[in-house]
């Protein structure tokens, strides 16, 4: 993807960015797969026109859609935009405020296995505290990527 950068570091969150996202990675499904146009769309429950828009950024692609695309082919066809969205946010990742994330994970995991099950109410209570704990080990992981 040719992201425009700021500062050289990072790319720029923006419709077309979002847009060639996600049709890169329905023109690498169809080739890869063997796929048509017409196979494309029942799987996004649309048509094989409206598909070939969303692969050539020509159209916007509603949340059921995306959600029908991220079920059937997962990170290959959402790859390259979560990375836009995780690569296009501001600031440093604070290695200080992951480890404190991971901590209060591990706190809540803890306390809520005091009685031998993690249950979906616990969860519930702890979901904040375990999504920044997830954001923090994928911003660590991120830093495996090579530099831009």
């Amino acid at each position: 993807m040719t992201s425009p950068t700021i500062a050289g570091k990072r790319p720029v969150y923006s419709d077309l960015n979002a847009l060639e996202a996600l049709g890169r990675a329905l023109h690498e499904i169809k080739a890869q797969d063997g796929l048509t146009w017409t196979d494309i769309g029942k799987v996004l429950g649309v048509s094989d026109d409206q598909a070939a828009k969303y692969a050539n950024g020509m159209a916007q692609m509603g949340a059921a859609t995306l959600g029908r695309g991220k079920r059937e082919w997962n990170g290959r066809f959402t790859g390259y935009f979560d990375r836009l969205c995780v690569d296009s946010r501001p600031g440093k990742v604070d290695d200080r405020q992951c480890h404190t994330s991971l901590l209060e994970a591990a706190l809540a995991f803890s306390v809520a296995l005091q009685d031998g099950d993690f249950t979906a109410e616990e969860v519930r209570q702890n979901r904040q505290t375990l999504e920044n704990a997830r954001d923090a080990i994928d911003a660590v992981l991120g830093k495996l990527r090579p530099a831009a």
